[in-house]
């Protein structure tokens, strides 16, 4: 069998090896119950099987405390920490959800909340996606003056539209869609086709509101309203705000008002 043949084939790297193992051990184990073999050999394959589902298991765990230590010591480099255990670890506004025997990681801004990225479980590629988002969100200049005053606009909008007065809560996909239209460039409000359309989008909104020094606006207070239990079913009927000192568990809100 091809299955064996390539099971057989020693891999010096770790997570290869694993995702050999765990993709024809099943293969084996199906074809051994399909063929016509003589008992001698069925019992030597499944020797075999159990023997490679043994070495799986402790690759598997040496894996997981690898990928840990290589991420955590990259990380250090460059002044992050990282929190958790497998397979959720956290550091700075994200979350790190590992999946070893998959060989993959996924990258979220929150907890769980945005995802960012799925890509192979590789400690150097994990990095690079982290510091590549962190560049992104830290490179924006927000105009704290002109940020608020296009927030008022799309909030007078949506209490207009539901015919709610100053002072109501505005939903956040009512208030996070609405603000994403009103802040689009001319080449949008000249041709509103896809091409001209700016992206903004949730994980934006929510480094964009944690960033915030200045919340007033035309004489008015811009407020966060923290969701309720039963508001948090759906996550895109909240959004999470970091907390003021970038760590911990933040805030997940439900609207502005």
């Amino acid at each position: 069998m091809k299955s064996i043949k390539k099971i057989g084939t020693g891999e010096e790297e770790i997570l290869k090896r694993l995702n050999t193992l765990h993709g024809e051990i099943g293969v084996i184990g199906r074809q051994l119950q399909r063929l016509r073999i003589e008992e001698p050999l069925i019992a030597e394959i499944t020797e075999a099987l159990h023997m490679w589902e043994e070495e799986a298991g402790e690759l598997e765990s040496r894996a997981k405390t690898a990928f840990g230590e290589e991420l955590e010591q990259l990380l250090k480099a460059q002044g992050y920490s990282l929190e958790g255990n497998y397979p959720k670890l956290k550091t700075s506004f994200y979350t790190i959800l590992i999946d070893i025997r998959s060989n993959r990681v996924t990258l979220y801004y929150g907890p769980e909340a945005e995802k960012i990225v799925a890509i192979p479980a590789l400690p150097e590629r994990v990095c690079d996606e982290i510091f590549k988002y962190d560049a992104f969100l830290a490179d924006r200049v927000v105009d704290e003056g002109v940020f608020l005053a296009n927030l008022f606009e799309a909030y007078s909008v949506c209490l207009h539209r539901s015919k709610k007065k100053i002072g109501a809560e505005v939903p956040i996909p009512e208030i996070l869609s609405t603000f994403a239209f009103v802040t689009q460039d001319s080449r949008f409000t000249k041709n509103p086709v896809r091409s001209n359309y700016r992206d903004y989008n949730r994980a934006t909104f929510s480094h964009d509101l944690y960033s915030l020094k200045e919340r007033t606006s035309g004489g008015y207070e811009m407020m966060t309203v923290t969701a309720r239990r039963r508001e948090t079913r759906s996550r895109y009927d909240t959004l999470w705000i970091p907390a003021s000192s970038g760590r911990g568990r933040g805030e997940l809100i439900s609207g502005i008002k």
